[in-house]
C-alpha cells in the first residue's frame, strides 16, 4: 500500500485498524476499514524506528497485532502495546502472540485511540488516514517525550512535515513510509557569550514543528540565522557575518535539555576562529494568560495550565471555542484558530507580548502581535 495504492484507491483511502472517534466510540463502527500492513512495509517501518532493546512500541490501531509481534520477537523491543477498538481484531492478535511466543511482553487493549494514554511510548505506529493523524497529532505533542519516534504507512501529519520518507515494494505495490522524531521545543529568547568572551549574542528562535527561524543579535546588529536544523534535541544553526571588513562565519550545534543548550561552535574567520564549546540558556516566559491581538488586528486566546498541559481556548464574536491545534514550544507557541485551518499564528513570548506571525495557504506571511491582558 502507498500512495499508488490501487486498494486503498479504490476504497477512498482506507485503511485501519482501529482508529475511531470518540463521538461514536459507543455504536463501536470504525471510521475506517481494515486492511493490514504488508509485512515488507512492517519490517522497514521498524527498520526506520531504529526500534532496539530498550524500546517501548505502540501501535494505534494495531489490527491484528503484526507489528506488536514484530517488534519484540524480531528487533527485541524491550515492550509492545497495541491498540484497536475492534474485539475481533484483539482476539486475532492475542492469537497471533500466542503463535509467535511472545505474550510476555506484548498486550492488547481494546481502546479508543484517541482515549488511550501512550506517555510511555518511545516509538509510535500508525496506519491512518491523513485527517486522523492531524487530529491525533497534539495529542502525541502532549503525551509523548522528546525525541520519540514516530511512523506512519502511508499518511502524513499535515503541515508537520516528516523527517524522512521511504518507499518499499510491496507485494502489489508500492508503500510509502513516513518517519517523525518528536522535537525539542526550542522557541525562545537565549543568551551566551561569544567565543572571546565580549558582549552577548541573543537568539530570538521561532518554531513550527520541528522547523525553525531566528536572529542572533550582537549590540546593535542583528543577522538572519541559516541552515537551522532541529532534530529532536539535536539543534544546529549558522550565523554569518562581517565583522572588522571580513567575513566570520559562526556553525553552532548543540544538545536542547529544557532550558539550556550545550555544544560546540565552529567558527571561521576573524580573530575567534577555531572550535569553542557552548553553552545558551533560555529566558524565562510566562505562556499562561489571556492574549489579545494588537491594535488594527482582531482576536484573542487564552492559554490555561490544565492539570501541567497547557490549553488554548480563543475568542471571537463575543464567544469562546477550543483551540484543537495547539501547540507550546517552551518560550513560544503555534496554533490554528478553530474554522481557519488555512492560517496558523506562531510566536515567542517577550515578556507581556508575542512577537511572530501569521502564515497561510492563501496569501504571504504577515507580521503578528499579542499582548497579555493585565
Amino acid at each position: 500500500m502507498g500512495r499508488r495504492m490501487t486498494l486503498v484507491a479504490a476504497l477512498c483511502a482506507g485503511m485501519l485498524v482501529g482508529a475511531w472517534s470518540p463521538s461514536r466510540a459507543q455504536e463501536r463502527t470504525p471510521d475506517v476499514i481494515y486492511v493490514p500492513t504488508p509485512h515488507e512495509a512492517v519490517t522497514e517501518m521498524l527498520r526506520m524506528a531504529n526500534v532496539g532493546k530498550d524500546d517501548i512500541v505502540y501501535d494505534l490501531g494495531c489490527g491484528d497485532g503484526r507489528i506488536v509481534v514484530a517488534a519484540v520477537k524480531e528487533f527485541g523491543a524491550k515492550k509492545a502495546v497495541g491498540i484497536d477498538i475492534d474485539p475481533e481484531r484483539i482476539r486475532e492478535s492475542n492469537q497471533n502472540a500466542q503463535e509467535a511466543g511472545v505474550t510476555d511482553r506484548v498486550t492488547f487493549l481494546e481502546q479508543d485511540l484517541f482515549q488511550t494514554d501512550f506517555s510511555e511510548a518511545t516509538i509510535v505506529a500508525l496506519y491512518l488516514l491523513d485527517r486522523l493523524n492531524v487530529r491525533l497529532r497534539p495529542q502525541l505533542f502532549r503525551e509523548l517525550r522528546l525525541g520519540t519516534r514516530i511512523v506512519s504507512h502511508a499518511f502524513t501529519m499535515g503541515e508537520w512535515k516528516d523527517d524522512q520518507t521511504v518507499d518499499v515494494e510491496g507485494d502489489e505495490d508500492i508503500v510509502t513510509l513516513h518517519f517523525w522524531i518528536l522535537p525539542a521545543p526550542v522557541a525562545g529568547i537565549w543568551r551566551w557569550t561569544p567565543p572571546g568572551g565580549q558582549g552577548e549574542c541573543v537568539l530570538r528562535l521561532h518554531q513550527q514543528f520541528q522547523e525553525v527561524r531566528g536572529t542572533v543579535s550582537m549590540g546593535d546588529t542583528e543577522t538572519r540565522i541559516t541552515d537551522a536544523k532541529l532534530v529532536g534535541d539535536q539543534l544546529s544553526f549558522t550565523v554569518a557575518r562581517d565583522v572588522g571588513g571580513q567575513r566570520v562565519t559562526a556553525s553552532y550545534a548543540g544538545s536542547v535539555s529544557g532550558d539550556t543548550i550545550g555544544g560546540g561552535v565552529s567558527v571561521q574567520g576573524g580573530s575567534a576562529a577555531g572550535e569553542h564549546q557552548w553553552t545558551a540558556q533560555r529566558d524565562p516566559a510566562e505562556l499562561v494568560g489571556t492574549w489579545r491581538w494588537a491594535e488594527g488586528q482582531s482576536g484573542a486566546i487564552t492559554v490555561r495550565n490544565r492539570n501541567g498541559r497547557l490549553v488554548a481556548t480563543s475568542q471571537a464574536k463575543g464567544e469562546r471555542s477550543r483551540v484543537a491545534h495547539f501547540y507550546a514550544y517552551g518560550g513560544g507557541f503555534h496554533f490554528e484558530l478553530p474554522g481557519n485551518r488555512t492560517e496558523s499564528y506562531e510566536g515567542i513570548v517577550e515578556g507581556d507580548r508575542v512577537i511572530g506571525r501569521v502564515t497561510g495557504r492563501q496569501r504571504a506571511a504577515r507580521g503578528w502581535e499579542a499582548r497579555r491582558e493585565k
